[in-house]
């Protein structure tokens, strides 16, 4: 009898794929912490629910469904929402010390996060692109 040990076999992840993984998961942690389950306080100075949801997508959601695609394998979506979460990242910071979004300044530990964003929306368009392109 002939015995079938054919596993499913995936490729390792390439080293792009891998810090890219590592950049979803800090911008989701990071996304959780500067919400209101974190270090923001200032909830009831929204100026519109809208921004709720921007934050809502932008920190937590946008880095989760790429890194659940990461691991799924689908690195060209994760390419795509990289360079999507980084753009808006970097216009986040700018916005919110120009109290676009909230009616009062921002505190520092909600400010020294939104810069370190800025640092993985850099991450996000540096290795975003390379894994698009690594598996087309």
């Amino acid at each position: 009898m002939k015995e079938n040990n054919s596993q499913s076999t995936k490729a390792p992840l390439t080293s792009a794929e891998r810090i890219l993984a590592v950049l979803f998961g800090v911008g989701f942690i990071l996304g959780i912490l500067l919400s209101p389950l974190g270090v923001e306080p200032r909830m009831p100075e929204l100026r519109t629910l809208a921004f709720a949801g921007f934050f809502i997508i932008v920190g937590m959601l946008l880095p989760l469904i790429g890194l659940v695609s990461v691991w799924l394998r689908r690195p060209r979506l994760a390419g795509v929402l990289a360079v999507i979460d980084a753009i808006l990242l970097f216009l986040t910071a700018p916005a919110d010390q120009a109290l676009f979004f909230f009616t009062v300044a921002p505190p520092p530990a909600v400010t020294i996060g939104e810069y370190i964003l800025i640092f993985v929306g850099v991450g996000y368009m540096l290795y975003g692109p390379r894994v698009y392109e690594n598996r087309t």
